[in-house]
C-alpha cells in the first residue's frame, strides 16, 4: 500500500505540473478527472487509517458534494449524463481535499514539491507568450481535442504567478542572489504581460500581494521581502525598454499586450472607457449576471435553482459570440444559478470561513499565503469561467486542502510581531 501511495502522490505532483505549465491546452487530457478517480479509490483503501478533523468548514464542503450528487440525479432525467456531470464537478473536485489528507504526514514533502514546480513557473510563462505570438506553427498546434496546447488563460496565469512570488518569499533562503535576480525580472515581465491582457488576473496578483504584505507580522516574511524588493529598480531598468518594444497582434479579445492596454484596462475598472471592446466585454456579462438574480429570486428557481446538464447561456438565452459557455464567467453566480439562493448563501459563508483567519492575525506564515492564494483564486474565478473546470479547480482544491491539513496539525499560532 505504501508503495501503491507513493506512486500516486508522485502522479498527483507531476499532473499538478503538467496544468501549471499548460493549463487549458490540457484541460481536455482528463488527466485530473483520472487522478480524482483513482484518489477515490485510495481513500477506500485506506479508509481504516484515514484521520480526519470535522470542523465546520468541512462540514459545508461535504455537504456540498453531497447536494451535487443528489442534482445529478435529477440532472441526468432531463439532460444528457455526461453534461450533469461536467457540471456537478464544481464542487466534486473538493475530494481532492480529502485525498490530500491521506499525506498529512508528508505535507513538508508537498510543500517542497510544490516549489520545486513553481519557481519555474515565471520562465515557463515567459516561453508560452514567445511561442504563443512569435511561433506561427504553435498556432495550431494541438494535443487533446481543438485546444492549442499553448493556449493560456492569463487570469489563470495570474494566479500561477501569485504563487510563485509568495513561495519564493517562504523559501528564499534557498535561493541564490542570482536567481532572485532573474525570478524578480521573469515575475516583473510576466506581471506587465498579464495586466494587458487580464483585468480580474491584474487585481488578484495585486490584492493578493498586498494582503500578504499587509497582514505578515512575522519578521522573516519582512525580511524575505526586503530581499526581493531590493531587484526591482534595476530589474524594472531591464524589463520596461523590453516591454515598450513589444510588437504583436491582438489577442481573441482585441487586447494586446502594452502600456496603453493596461491603462486602459486600469481606467475601465473605475469608469467608461473608450474601448467598444473592453465595454462589450463588460456589458454582456453584467446583463447575464442581472438576468441570473431575477430569476433566482423567483419562486420557480429560489430554492433549487436551475440544477445541472443544461448550459447556461442557451438556457438564458445569451447570445454568445464565441463558442457556447455553459457558465457566466463568475462561480458566485453559477452557483446561484444552478444550485439556488439558499446553497449560494452557504457559498458565500463558506468563503467567509476561509478568509477570517486572515483578519484575525492567527495564521502562520503557510497558513498565510495558503489564504492570500486561496483569495486570489476567488477574486478572477468571480470573472471568469475558473473553478467550474479541471485548470483552476484542481489547484484550488489542492491548495484549500494544504491548509486545511495544517489547521488539523494544529499548525497555526498568533504570529508575534
Amino acid at each position: 500500500m505504501d508503495a501503491i501511495k507513493a506512486l500516486y502522490l508522485r502522479a498527483y505532483l507531476i499532473v499538478m505540473a503538467l496544468y501549471v505549465y499548460l493549463n487549458k491546452g490540457i484541460a481536455y487530457s482528463y488527466l485530473v478527472e483520472a487522478l480524482w478517480l483513482g484518489g477515490i479509490v485510495l481513500l477506500i483503501l485506506n479508509r481504516h487509517k484515514y484521520i480526519f478533523n470535522w470542523d465546520k468548514r468541512i462540514k459545508i464542503l461535504f455537504l456540498f458534494m453531497f447536494v451535487t450528487l443528489l442534482y445529478i440525479i435529477r440532472g441526468a432525467k432531463s439532460y444528457p449524463l455526461i453534461e450533469t456531470i461536467r457540471d456537478s464537478f464544481i464542487f466534486e473536485y473538493g475530494w481532492f481535499v480529502f485525498i490530500l489528507f491521506i499525506y498529512q504526514e508528508q505535507q513538508n514533502y508537498i510543500w517542497d514539491q510544490l516549489f520545486a514546480i513553481y519557481k519555474w513557473f515565471p520562465l515557463v510563462a515567459l516561453v508560452n507568450f514567445i511561442l504563443q505570438y512569435y511561433v506561427p506553427f504553435f498556432d495550431s498546434f494541438t494535443v487533446f481535442g481543438d485546444i492549442t496546447l499553448l493556449l493560456y488563460k492569463y487570469g489563470d496565469m495570474s494566479v500561477h504567478l501569485l504563487i510563485c512570488t509568495l513561495l519564493i518569499f517562504l523559501n528564499i533562503n534557498k535561493l541564490s542572489n542570482k536567481w532572485l535576480l532573474i525570478l524578480t525580472l521573469l515575475i516583473l515581465f510576466d506581471f506587465l504581460i498579464i495586466s494587458a491582457y487580464s483585468r480580474a488576473g491584474m487585481l488578484a496578483f495585486v490584492i493578493g500581494i498586498f494582503c500578504f504584505i499587509f497582514f505578515a507580522k512575522d519578521k522573516f516574511i519582512k525580511e524575505a521581502l526586503k530581499n526581493f524588493t531590493r531587484y526591482i529598480p534595476w530589474a524594472l531598468l531591464i524589463v520596461i525598454p523590453i516591454y515598450l518594444s513589444i510588437q504583436v497582434r491582438e489577442n481573441f479579445q482585441g487586447r494586446v499586450a502594452g502600456f496603453n492596454q493596461i491603462k486602459e484596462n486600469i481606467t475601465s475598472l473605475t469608469t467608461s472607457s473608450d474601448n467598444k471592446i473592453l465595454e462589450d466585454n463588460l456589458l454582456w456579462r453584467f446583463v447575464w449576471w442581472g438576468k441570473i438574480i431575477d430569476y433566482s429570486f423567483s419562486k420557480e428557481y429560489f430554492f433549487t435553482g436551475k440544477g445541472l446538464g443544461m448550459s447556461l447561456a442557451q438556457s438564458d438565452d445569451i447570445i454568445m459570440t464565441e463558442d457556447d459557455v455553459r457558465s457566466p464567467h463568475s462561480i458566485h453566480l453559477t452557483i446561484m444559478a444552478r444550485f439556488g439562493i439558499p446553497l449560494f448563501l452557504l457559498w458565500l459563508y463558506w468563503l467567509f470561513l476561509l478568509v477570517k483567519p486572515l483578519f484575525k492575525k492567527q495564521l502562520d506564515r503557510q497558513q498565510l499565503a495558503i489564504t492570500c492564494i486561496l483569495l486570489a483564486f476567488i477574486l478572477n474565478a468571480s470573472f471568469d469561467v475558473y473553478l467550474e473546470g479541471p485548470m483552476g479547480a484542481f489547484p484550488f482544491w489542492t491548495w484549500v486542502g494544504l491548509l486545511f491539513m495544517s489547521s488539523d496539525n494544529n499548525a497555526h499560532q498568533p504570529i508575534s510581531a
